[in-house]
């Protein structure tokens, strides 16, 4: 970024602001060449599994598991858990305390995401498999017992969706100090999140992708995305 400017809050004290000199489509332009850094090579398919998971789990999963006084109740749990998650996580990714190495943070965290990404998974592929052998109604109403399984696979969902959002906005300000790079390579995390999630609601329509397909597709990109990410954890070194 370019000049710096001096402003005040509202207490009266300076602040200081870097200000970009440049157009937007250099900015636009940089943004899309930090792709071809390898962090964010190899980061890029993670960052589209934060996006392409959720239309599968809330609305396809969501909408077919539960009935539809009971969806309300479930996206409740699934966002209060995404709160959660993010306070647990975002303390723990910061708490140089207890661990102080970021890299040995990096793996506890991303090692946590994945049993629990995969627990929601596995809970996930059992109710699909059953549904497509039950001939009884599969949509569970939040006051039967029988609830409880799908609705920890919300659960579980939820914290692993902010768990890995505050992980990639952690391992980006580890890897970029400055804001010319740190702000391209967010922007860079954000539109490839929202491709991940236009593919995932294209893919919605049974008539495109069968549910079990829909899930297995979700599944393996969070596989590649999480095998990929354990290639570039942070180090001493800065960008």
């Amino acid at each position: 970024r370019g000049d710096s400017q001096s402003e005040k809050n509202e207490s009266g004290a300076a602040m200081n602001e870097d200000l970009s000199t440049k157009s937007w489509f250099e900015e636009a332009k940089g943004t899309v060449q930090i792709f071809f850094t390898r962090e964010m090579t190899y980061l890029s398919p993670l960052f589209m599994y934060t996006g392409f998971n959720q239309p599968y789990q809330q609305a396809t999963f969501g909408n077919r598991f539960f009935t539809k006084r009971s969806i309300g109740a479930e996206l409740i749990i699934f966002h209060l858990m995404e709160i959660l998650g993010a306070i647990v996580v975002g303390r723990f990714l910061d708490n140089e305390k207890q661990i102080d190495c970021s890299r040995k943070r990096a793996i506890i965290c991303m090692g946590l995401f994945v049993l629990i990404n995969a627990t929601g998974n596995a809970i996930a592929f059992f109710q699909e498999i059953s549904a497509r052998h039950s001939l009884s109604l599969i949509a569970n109403d939040i006051s039967e017992i029988r609830a409880i399984v799908p609705s920890t696979a919300f659960a579980l969902w939820g914290f692993a969706d902010a768990q890995i959002q505050v992980y990639c906005y952690w391992l980006i300000g580890s890897f970029y100090k400055s804001g010319h790079d740190h702000s391209r390579a967010v922007g860079w995390y954000k539109c490839v999140q929202s491709l991940g999630t236009a593919i995932g609601y294209f893919l919605i329509p049974t008539e495109r992708l069968n549910e079990l397909a829909q899930l297995s597709v979700s599944s393996l990109l969070f596989l590649v995305g999480t095998a990929l990410s354990f290639t570039q954890l942070p180090s001493t070194t800065v960008l």
